[in-house]
């Protein structure tokens, strides 16, 4: 039956909260060869706002791929606790954000000052910037995206946090 609405209510929360997950979908030995691209198209579809999840297709009565649950979940425990040096990661991301600037809203640019990290499980970073309301959604998945690649966190779900460097003077 794919992917149901209790299953995108499902996604939607574990993402939304940053609970490491992964999709496994049982029976695929039922489904024709012909239609398994379909299901896969439809799956990575519902699932692209949360793309760092993994999708595995078993068959458990069949045995296809199961021994590969276990070593998955593993491997995305050990993404989630990750600890990244703060030098290390302003070092990093400096050419990140210097390769691609923020875009300028309300005439003026989000400036970032530095970042850490604050928390694992999941890994929790912290930007501190000129003005957090700057920071545009589309530029924050390109910051997102940038840790991901740079510390190889394929899997793990990350949260980030925006703060003022700053508190506005009134």
């Amino acid at each position: 039956e794919g992917l149901t609405l209790q299953d995108k209510k499902l996604i939607s929360y574990l993402d939304k909260e940053k609970i490491p997950f992964m999709v496994v979908v049982n029976k695929v030995d039922l489904v024709e060869r012909r239609f398994r691209k379909d299901l896969e198209r439809d799956l990575n579809e519902a699932l692209r706002l949360c793309s760092h999840a993994p999708v595995l297709y078993i068959s458990a009565l069949k045995g296809i791929k199961l021994d590969r649950i276990l070593p998955l979940a593993s491997l995305i425990w050990d993404e989630c606790a990750i600890r990244v040096p703060t030098g290390k990661l302003n070092r990093a991301m400096e050419e990140v954000l210097t390769r691609h600037q923020p875009p300028v809203v309300k005439r003026r640019r989000a400036k970032f000052y530095y970042l850490t990290q604050v928390d694992t499980r999941p890994p929790t970073f912290l930007f501190f910037v000129n003005d957090p309301e700057r920071v545009k959604e589309s530029y924050a998945r390109y910051v997102e995206n940038s840790l991901r690649k740079l510390f190889e966190l394929k899997h793990a779900p990350l949260r980030i946090v925006y703060r003022a460097a700053h508190e506005k003077k009134g």
